[in-house]
């Protein structure tokens, strides 16, 4: 009776042991391949209903790079533009920087097809803004590989409905 019971205590250790074995090796491959790592976090860029981001990227000064697509079914003519890392508190508006999303300003905006005051973004195409991001402590620098999370906002026009101000994305990037 106890060579059976020995018997069994020794299956018993033998399959957990070669279960916590074979976890052991499973933990150490997904740390040796870095499939955790959060440098493997993809950057996003999600646009607001109506418009879409192709393409995002913000470099250590501060200054983002956005393609921004419209599919509103009419053109829109930009007038202004912010980043912001946070909304303000009393609006739809951002709490740092351009606040008032206003005057399309040489040095902290630039654009392709800049037509009198604004830039015309036709629907089913895009363009690419540069802007500089704000944050709390003004533009919003940072080193390479650390993280920034905010949002765009514009300021545009639509012909027969007058002006808008509305946050057309949302941030989650890597300075590069």
């Amino acid at each position: 009776m106890r060579l059976l019971r020995a018997q069994a205590a020794v299956d018993f250790m033998m399959s957990y042991g070669i279960a916590l074995i074979i976890i052991f090796i499973a933990v150490a491959v997904i740390y040796k391949v870095s499939i955790l790592s959060p440098a493997l976090a993809t950057s996003t860029c999600t646009g607001a209903p109506g418009f879409s981001c192709e393409a995002a990227a913000l470099n250590s000064n501060g200054i983002l790079t956005l393609q921004l697509s419209q599919a509103t079914g009419g053109t829109v003519t930009i007038n202004g533009a912010a980043c912001s890392s946070l909304p303000s508190s009393v609006g739809n508006l951002p709490a740092y920087g351009n606040v008032h999303v206003s005057n399309v300003v040489t040095g902290n905006y630039v654009g392709a097809n800049v037509i009198g005051t604004g830039i015309s973004l036709y629907s089913g195409s895009s363009n690419t803004l540069v802007i500089y991001c704000y944050s709390s402590t003004g533009v919003a620098t940072g080193s390479l590989g650390t993280s920034f999370t905010g949002f765009v906002w514009l300021n545009y026009t639509v012909p027969g409905y007058g002006g808008i101000t509305q946050q057309v994305a949302s941030l989650s990037l890597e300075y590069t």
